[in-house]
């Protein structure tokens, strides 16, 4: 009687102990979704930041009323993506409170500024002089973050550490390495100018739906979809850690992890309910030092498309940092380049294989489009363009617009003094369009 007790009590154990390590390992799996979710918003965060600044740059030199317009309309939808990517992060509001206002009123400021454009009414010196200001305050933040950014991707920072508080696990070196270097961002950003403006909160989303068309996936489905686009030879086990039915596109999201190759890491992915199509990709290895050039990173980005299925895609600007470079490319139809169906891929320079990739952009966009002929001519589109600049031979692409639809533009390479420039002319109207200022680095090519 005894001993069967003692093997009820110790088979009783074992079952504990199973349940407990599986209840592990989906909190570990839950943990890591939520951080590569935290380190997403981070860097959009980044990016909206430095667009930011470089988009009240542009304001102080353009001349005409109309591209201020865009100019600022653009500014204002940055500026509230970032205050709602700041605000979503797990740190504490009282640490960031003078950052989101700083950002709620540049969004406020640009509403304001491209209603008295529309107008026809030109910025006053007072209004310039405010610009100066903020733009110097969105480069202080940007660098600021930038150089937050490498700290995390250099010393391994997580950021979700800063969400368990209560646990003893928590980094306190990390947590306050990050919550003080936002506490210094504040503490510069005291100084900056107050302003009142006339313009209510207002943050434009798109409302389009997205062009992606297909069956529902069933959840079986997408297992085999992610080990397949995988591709690698890895035999992987699939779960599906949770679904996300209010992003652009709903999608479940899977994580993979090897079972029969040990020095292979763990892969995250997002696949789309609707079709079935790979939105991301995220490789969660750690970079070395880079052993390939650029040009080799572009070549493998490149067959990595192709035997996925995207043939006709262009590589428009790349930069690269840590041992990693991160590609942009664009869809190309009857030679004409189509920048709203974007997808990213991200490679590792040391080994040389594909450790990031995004296309929800390009699935969200894509479709065969009928092009018009152009109504106006290289040579008369040409003439919108300063005299002073050079220009090189311009090529035929479509750009998004601010209210979401497309529209066929020539695309002028411009250099004047030592900047250089992409200026967009509509084909059919000769109006200027949109400018990118090109920025070039060792770490490669950002059109800003």
């Amino acid at each position: 009687m005894k001993n069967g007790f003692i093997i009820l009590l110790a088979v009783a154990l074992v079952g504990v102990g199973i349940w407990g390590y599986n209840q592990y390992e989906q909190n570990e799996q839950h943990m890591t979704y939520l951080e590569n979710q935290f380190h997403r918003m981070f860097y959009d965060m980044v990016a909206d930041v430095q667009n930011i600044q470089v988009n009240l740059a542009k304001t102080m030199v353009t001349g005409t009323p109309k591209q201020n317009v865009l100019l600022f309309t653009e500014t204002m939808r940055l500026s509230y993506d970032a205050q709602e990517k700041l605000s979503q992060l797990p740190i504490e509001h009282a640490h960031v409170s003078k950052t989101r206002k700083f950002l709620s009123q540049v969004g406020d400021m640009s509403l304001a500024l491209a209603r008295k454009n529309l107008e026809g009414n030109p910025l006053n010196t007072e209004e310039m002089s405010t610009l100066q200001e903020l733009h110097n305050y969105a480069n202080l933040l940007s660098q600021s973050l930038i150089e937050l950014q490498g700290n995390i991707a250099n010393d391994g920072i997580r950021i979700g550490e800063l969400q368990r508080k209560a646990t003893a696990k928590l980094d306190k070196v990390n947590e306050n390495m990050i919550t003080t270097r936002f506490v210094d961002m504040e503490e510069r950003m005291k100084e900056y100018p107050e302003l009142i403006y006339d313009g209510p909160f207002s943050e434009h989303k798109s409302r389009q739906k997205p062009k992606l068309e297909g069956q529902e996936i069933k959840p079986d489905a997408i297992k085999n979809i992610a080990e397949k686009f995988a591709g690698n030879g890895v035999q992987y086990e699939a779960t599906i850690l949770g679904d996300m039915n209010n992003s652009t596109i709903p999608a479940y999201v899977i994580d993979l992890q090897p079972t029969n190759d040990r020095n292979q890491s763990n892969l995250s992915m997002s696949i789309s309910k609707v079709g079935g199509k790979v939105l991301w990709m995220l490789d969660t290895r750690n970079v070395e030092k880079a052993r390939l050039s650029e040009k080799q990173g572009v070549e493998i980005a490149q067959q990595f498309l192709q035997k996925r299925g995207f043939p006709n895609m262009i590589p428009t600007y790349s930069i690269k940092t840590d041992g990693q470079m991160v590609i942009n490319f664009a869809y190309q139809q009857e030679d004409i380049v189509v920048y709203p169906d974007l997808i990213k891929v991200k490679v590792g320079l040391d080994r040389g294989d594909v450790i990031g990739y995004e296309a929800e952009g390009f699935w969200f966009n894509h479709h065969e489009r009928t092009f018009e002929t152009p109504g106006v001519s290289p040579s008369e589109a040409r003439e919108r363009i300063s005299v002073q600049a050079e220009a090189e031979e311009p090529r035929l692409v479509i750009v998004p617009t601010e209210g979401g639809s497309e529209v066929l533009c020539y695309e002028f390479k411009v250099d004047y003094l030592e900047d250089t420039f992409l200026i967009y002319i509509n084909a059919q109207t000769g109006e200027e369009q949109k400018i990118l200022q090109v920025i070039i680095k060792d770490e490669g090519v950002l059109m800003m």
